[in-house]
């Protein structure tokens, strides 16, 4: 069993490589699923607007290998690493990895739904919103 003091949390934010569409966001999820649940990895991928944040949650020694992995993927880039920190408890205790648009997002933490709503197809604008949102997720 993991030590609590050994849990940790990820957040990150970037922007997808054209051409990302719903067979490749379910090729992340399957693998995604495949390589965290052996290792105790949980979190959450949001993706809209051509941008990725994702909060991933685990041991740290787990978590700062699948960063590794995370990177360097070329299926994204602009990645603006937000932060490790020590966490008590998962958020996302359920999900080896589980996808979010804006909508479905919005719906599952209604709290987040006005800061949502103000997402458009302005780039600046975009991702202006999603680092107040990953703040405060």
């Amino acid at each position: 069993m993991m030590n609590k003091l050994d849990l940790v949390e990820l957040k990150y934010l970037s922007k997808a490589k054209e051409g990302m569409n719903a067979s490749a966001l379910a090729d992340i999820i399957d693998i995604s699923k495949f390589l965290n649940e052996p290792n105790g990895i949980t979190g959450m991928l949001f993706f809209d607007h051509g941008y990725f944040g994702q909060i991933l949650e685990g041991n740290r020694s787990a978590i700062e290998e699948t960063w590794s992995r995370i990177k360097n993927d070329n299926r994204h880039f602009n990645i603006e690493f937000l932060g490790i920190t020590e966490i008590q408890d998962r958020r996302f205790p359920k999900w080896s990895m589980n996808l979010f648009d804006a909508q479905e997002f919005a719906i599952a933490f209604p709290q987040f739904a006005e800061l949502i709503k103000k997402m458009h197809d302005s780039d600046g604008e975009n991702i202006r919103i999603l680092k107040l949102l990953w703040q405060k997720v």
